[in-house]
Parts: C-alpha cells; sequence; structure tokens
C-alpha cells in the first residue's frame, strides 16, 4: 500500500531548509572567526614575549629583530581570514604590537545588500625587561645574595 503525502511538506521543505543551511554556514563562519582570533592573540602574545625579552643595542635593532620574528610567523595556518600588518611601537621602556584581522562572511553581499565583515584587534603592552635586572631584583626578593 502507497502513503500519499501532501504537496504541503514539500512546501515547509522549501521554506525550512535555506534557514538551516544559513544557520548551519553561520555557525562554521563563528567557528572560524573565534579560531582565527585566538591564533592572532597567541601570536601577538607570543610576539610582544619575545621582543620584550629580546637583548638589542638600541630601540632600531630591536624593532629589526622583531620585524624578523614577525615575518617568521606561520600565516597560513588562518582560515577565510584577512590579516593586517602588525605595528610594532618602543617607548620609555614599554613595548606594544597590535594587528588586526576580518573574516568575510560568505553570500551576505546576496543576502544583506552588502558585504559583511567581522573584524577583530590584537593589542598587547609589556615592559622591556633586562635580564640582569631581573635576576638581581630576583635575588633580592628571594633573600638570596
Amino acid at each position: 500500500m502507497k502513503k500519499e503525502t501532501g504537496a504541503y511538506f514539500t512546501v515547509e521543505a522549501a521554506m525550512i531548509f535555506p534557514m538551516v543551511l544559513f544557520t548551519i554556514v553561520l555557525v562554521i563562519y563563528l567557528q572560524f572567526f573565534q579560531y582565527n582570533r585566538c591564533l592572532m592573540e597567541q601570536d601577538m602574545g607570543i610576539l610582544l614575549l619575545r621582543g620584550a625579552a629580546l637583548q638589542a643595542e638600541d630601540n632600531e635593532d630591536r624593532v629589526r629583530q622583531l620585524k624578523e620574528q614577525a615575518s617568521g610567523l606561520y600565516s597560513e595556518k588562518y582560515i577565510a581570514w584577512d590579516n593586517g600588518e602588525i605595528v610594532l611601537k618602543l617607548e620609555k621602556g614599554k613595548i606594544s604590537v597590535k594587528k588586526s584581522g576580518q573574516l568575510r562572511f560568505p553570500f551576505s553581499g546576496e543576502i544583506f545588500g552588502r558585504n559583511q565583515v567581522w573584524m577583530t584587534t590584537a593589542a598587547y603592552e609589556n615592559h622591556i625587561i633586562s635580564p640582569v635586572s631581573f635576576v638581581r631584583s630576583y635575588r633580592k626578593l628571594s633573600g638570596g645574595e
């Protein structure tokens, strides 16, 4: 015996399927965004720590060494991500790094009438440390000589 189904099932599926598909794509791109944001913050944190502990003769040498290390960051690990430039600043014994990135959401021009871009920025700042003064301060605090 064959069961007959009315056409209402097809109409309901045609209305629900695009919403379900859009929701799945949205969730996937939200995960891409979060993954890329975490990677960018991790890279900037690592670069800042390296820059704070670098042994350099002057600020120009420190900036040159940091730019070399920044160029060595593996940028192909990002998914569907447009990286911005890394901004390095050295002033008054402090070092700061800043980088921005963006993710373009697919189909946004067709759906919303404009390109949807999700942007984020990672910025960190730290004091430049001298290993010699750090060891001396540690010995003073710990009661050593």
